[in-house]
């Protein structure tokens, strides 16, 4: 929408908008459709799913549309998917067991730690991407620098996962170590490569690392590996560039939370109710927290009534946007499940505000 940057820098700058912008992830046919003024039908998903973005989110990352219901992908890893419509599994792994991620971690420490850094015509081509990209989404706001967490990254990028990393951790602790330090160095690199505070001022980091009421290891595991080192880091090269840095992560992380402040974080995602997050009792403790989010898609926007996400749309906005810092939208992304007319009924709800 173009009047979506304004009100986004608005926002963040803790001062409050004119309305309250829209942050989301679109995975729901209804509501692309509408948005869009087409059905996703296959010809141009990508088109509409784009379109509907720039008639319905004020900021927005992650642009994936729907794929073939069976269809199946391999990554560069040489793990293979299988997707369904808006969501997708690992169904072979390429490393099955520890000895496997022994045997080929060294050869994949070595390669990212040779990994050269961003040359200006690379930075350029990104920017050029960004523009170019942007302009397709009408004047809403494209995330476009994700960076990720080394834990984060180990567990979901190169899909080792909880369980394979606790056992090598478990068994090979210096061996992890030196694959996060490696990571985060990559890591760095895509910051200065992809942050561009002229197409977009915020940075989203990826670090989903709890669960419902609880974290995925002890804090004294996160200490070990250096965590809060390496969100200070991300920040502080997000800073560099300009950019504030809201740290995304589901389930429940309140006992990471101090430390995160204090790491340089400037907002936080997607605060899920259902995992035990208060967006209330967030905002009394930290003021200063960009907060993305909130708005329960669990329960309330799946199975509650128009009148019931109107009425809390109205709190949030009240309670937490007051003096701005919010970006207003689901406590994850909007799915299938979700019906067109409570969509509609928060949309309309932050319009009427």
């Amino acid at each position: 929408m173009k009047e979506s940057a304004e009100l986004v820098r608005q926002a963040c700058a803790g001062r409050k908008p004119a309305r309250t912008p829209i942050y989301d992830l679109l995975a729901n046919d209804a509501v692309i459709s509408h948005f869009a003024g087409r059905p996703l039908d296959g010809t141009d998903d990508f088109g509409a799913l784009c379109l509907s973005v720039a008639n319905g989110l004020d900021a927005t990352r992650y642009l994936i549309p729907p794929s073939p219901e069976g269809a199946t992908s391999r990554d560069r890893w040489g793990n293979t998917f299988t997707h369904h419509r808006w969501t997708n599994w690992v169904s072979d792994h390429a490393r099955k067991e520890v000895d496997d991620w022994v045997r080929w971690l060294p050869g994949e420490i070595a390669r990212l730690e040779a990994e050269p850094p961003a040359t200006p015509a690379a930075r350029e081509a990104e920017r050029q991407e960004q523009i170019k990209f942007n302009r397709r989404l009408g004047g809403s706001v494209y995330i476009a620098c994700t960076p990720s967490t080394a834990v984060n990254e180990a567990m979901f990028g190169y899909h080792c996962g909880l369980e394979m990393l606790s056992y090598l951790w478990a068994d090979e602790p210096d061996l992890v170590l030196r694959w996060f330090r490696a990571i985060e160095g990559a890591q760095q690199r895509y910051i200065e490569r992809t942050a561009n505070a002229d197409q977009a001022a915020l940075a989203v980091i990826y670090s989903d690392v709890a669960f419902k009421g609880r974290l995925m290891f002890s804090a004294d595991t996160f200490q070990a590996w250096g965590f809060y080192d390496d969100v200070a880091r991300i920040c502080a090269a997000c800073h560099r560039a300009g950019l504030q840095v809201i740290f995304h992560s589901d389930g429940y992380i309140m006992d990471l939370l101090p430390g995160l402040v204090a790491a340089g974080i400037d907002g936080l995602n997607p605060i899920e109710k259902a995992a035990g997050m208060d967006l209330y009792e967030i905002r009394r403790q930290y003021p200063q927290l960009i907060l993305a989010g909130g708005l329960d898609v669990s329960h309330l926007l799946p199975f509650g009534t128009p009148a019931e996400v109107r009425r809390e749309t109205r709190r949030m906005i009240a309670e937490t946007g007051s003096e701005g810092r919010l970006l207003i939208g689901s406590s994850t992304e909007v799915g299938n499940d979700v019906p067109l007319a409570n969509y509609l009924a928060f949309r309309d709800e932050v319009f009427a505000g």
